[in-house]
């Protein structure tokens, strides 16, 4: 067999084909062909198996002008669900999604101990907890402030105080599910990617802002997470000299000039009154002169980190998200002078959009990162994994 077919053939085409089909909704098998470069022997032969697994299915006729009508190749939606699971210092928040990632039922549980069995178990529970009329579930996706190479182990969690644990095991084992293991903004990305405002976009970057600083990339289609699944560890990136400081003790970092506690505290320093992050925004939004002078003192190294994606990156959009991210309206003309001055081209103009804050988009990108694995795994002789249905 010759080298082209057999790179056709191979399990990264049956990936591409469920892939094209999730993210661009029902294809012709002559548009699928044509999006893939697949010839049309080489498509059957690889949607074959995908028909007869009920992986893929004939949707409802595509009507034209003239001629038969086309039957485009689909999956059902609903067809599976999935978890997903954000752990947070204090709680876990678990959705269950469809294939397309839109959220079915969600709810949040307290986080007892960091130990890694108390994690373990409260993740199960949560997954548990689930509306028993989405199961059974296909696969759990868990994210955090973390990173994790392989998908299955923690390879290090400063929040957590985490080092090389177990964590996908540790759950499987409660399950008796598949689970993946990510990234949590890596995790948010894959849902941008597929489900949100990167879809259809080969390459961008989402920025995060909240308790830390963190970056989602997409390179070539793809979700990049590193050798090491340390992409985007932008947190500690010295932006400008200043007197604030991050929990490292790095002067003028981006965790020192632009996390929520860091403006919390500008806030405090410049008006003497303990302020949350949202009160602060709400007053410089009114015109509070020192308040407009905290947002557009962190809205200008905003912009700096961002010249410093753009530069390094060349992304066609980037997102801003997080708990934070307002930071970039409420500061937006700062931000943009800033993100400009700095920037290497004049010609270079990538938009920047702020996406609204709701935190179960953080688990919601949880459950991304397990329909992926689901979607990229290789190809089932029988039924997915045997079904959960909770505790």
């Amino acid at each position: 067999m010759s080298e082209s077919v057999v790179a056709e053939e191979g399990p990264a085409s049956a990936e591409r084909v469920m892939l094209e089909i999730l993210i661009h909704g029902p294809l012709s098998r002559v548009e699928l062909a044509e999006r893939l470069g697949l010839s049309g022997p080489s498509l059957t032969r690889l949607t074959k198996p995908l028909l007869a697994s009920g992986r893929l299915s004939v949707g409802e006729p595509l009507a034209r002008a003239a001629g038969r009508p086309i039957l485009p190749l689909d999956l059902d939606p609903a067809a599976e669900r999935f978890a997903g699971v954000k752990i947070t210092a204090t709680a876990v928040y678990a959705v269950v999604t469809d294939l397309r990632g839109v959220i079915c039922g969600e709810l949040e549980l307290p986080l007892a101990g960091h130990e890694p069995e108390v994690v373990a178990d409260a993740v199960a529970r949560a997954v548990g907890a689930l509306p028993a009329e989405f199961a059974p579930l296909s696969g759990v996706g868990i994210s955090l402030g973390g990173n994790s190479a392989d998908g299955r182990t923690v390879s290090e969690s400063h929040f957590l105080e985490w080092v090389d644990v177990p964590l996908a095991d540790l759950v499987e084992g409660r399950v008796g599910l598949p689970v993946t293991v990510a990234n949590d903004v890596n995790a948010l990305t894959q849902a941008q990617h597929w489900f949100g405002a990167g879809r259809g976009l080969d390459t961008f970057v989402v920025v995060t802002i909240g308790a830390g600083i963190g970056m989602g990339l997409v390179a070539g289609g793809n979700v990049v997470a590193g050798a090491h699944g340390a992409v985007g560890s932008i947190g500690h990136q010295l932006l400008t000299w200043s007197e604030a400081t991050c929990w490292r003790g790095h002067h003028g970092c981006a965790s020192a000039l632009l996390s929520t506690a860091a403006v919390e505290a500008a806030a405090s320093r410049a008006t003497g009154a303990e302020l949350d992050y949202d009160a602060v925004l709400r007053g410089a939004s009114r015109g509070d002169p020192a308040l407009r002078s905290v947002v557009d003192t962190a809205a200008a190294a905003l912009g700096l980190l961002l010249a410093n994606v753009t530069n390094t990156l060349d992304p066609r959009k980037i997102l801003l998200a997080g708990e934070g991210a307002r930071l970039g309206e409420v500061g937006e003309h700062a931000m943009l002078a800033s993100l400009v001055e700095a920037a290497d081209w004049e010609s270079v103009r990538t938009p920047v959009e702020v996406q609204p804050f709701a935190f179960n988009e953080w688990a919601r990108g949880a459950a991304a990162t397990a329909i992926r694995a689901r979607m990229t795994s290789a190809i089932p002789e029988a039924a997915a994994a045997t079904p959960y249905r909770g505790a």
